[in-house]
């Protein structure tokens, strides 16, 4: 093994990773183009690299109507999204959007909040409050942001960002988008004649402990993972419903 790699084993003591059986979608369930923007996106699964590539057209996400292209599964509950999300390209209009976005419905104009990397750099947590009202943001102090974590606990959501090898920033909002909600990655060209694409990298989608959580009768999941230190780059190599345990060697015997 290359000396930049470490073979670590994730045994988080407050998080389940959901790695269940992938599809061609990996993690997701199904992806689509909300708002009918003119040019078809898709989404590409690499299993190998344990990446998702989207590409996406529409015209905006702003104000109360929303195009763009969306991969996405249903999620309830509380759970902490996170990726390295990268555009591909220069791109041509410095407001094309990635990210995470939670939302309650596939309608352009439901009510959402998302964690947004713009290409000129601008990392913000926008949010619809109610069905068909205006879009709000809170910019970020970080720019260029290349580590991306929206968490859900109860009516609050967190968006904290970071350049990678830095501390998060974080921002919060309070709003009620429903128990069952969808839960995805996203890219949005901000021109409607024009396909942006980006890569995401280091996709967890995490469901926290439950409060009664018990140590050792409760089991939360496991996964081995190896990570290029120098990149940040992970890759989960095996995963188990229940812990993994470090090998028992044999008993010393006293003579």
């Amino acid at each position: 093994m290359n000396k930049s790699h470490i073979l670590f084993l994730t045994a988080v003591v407050a998080l389940l990773t959901l790695f269940s059986q992938q599809s061609s979608l990996g993690d997701f369930a199904e992806e689509g183009d909300v708002g009918n923007p003119i040019h078809t996106g898709r989404t590409t699964y690499d299993s190998d690299k344990q990446e998702y590539t989207i590409e996406g057209a529409g015209t905006n996400m702003w104000a109360g109507r929303d195009e763009f292209h969306f991969v996405w599964r249903r999620l309830q509950g509380n759970f902490i999204l996170t990726t390295h999300p990268a555009f591909v390209g220069k791109g041509v209009e410095p407001h094309r959007k990635m990210g995470w976005m939670v939302r309650t419905s596939l309608d352009v104009d439901s009510p959402h909040v998302v964690a947004v990397v713009h290409g000129d750099g601008l990392t913000s947590l926008q949010f619809r409050r109610t069905k068909g009202a205006v879009t709000e943001e809170i910019k970020s102090k970080v720019s260029g942001a290349d580590v991306l974590q929206l968490e859900r606990k109860g009516n609050t959501y967190h968006v904290s960002v970071a350049r990678f090898g830095d501390v998060f920033t974080s921002e919060e909002v309070s709003l009620d988008l429903g128990d069952e909600v969808y839960v995805g990655l996203f890219v949005c060209s901000h021109n409607k004649d024009v396909t942006e694409r980006a890569v995401f990298s280091n996709v967890r989608i995490t469901v926290p402990a439950k409060d009664n959580f018990v140590p050792y009768r409760d089991y939360i999941g496991s996964n081995l993972e190896v990570m290029d230190v120098a990149t940040g780059k992970r890759k989960i190599v095996y995963t188990a419903a229940d812990s993994f345990r470090r090998p028992t060697g044999p008993k010393m015997v006293k003579r």
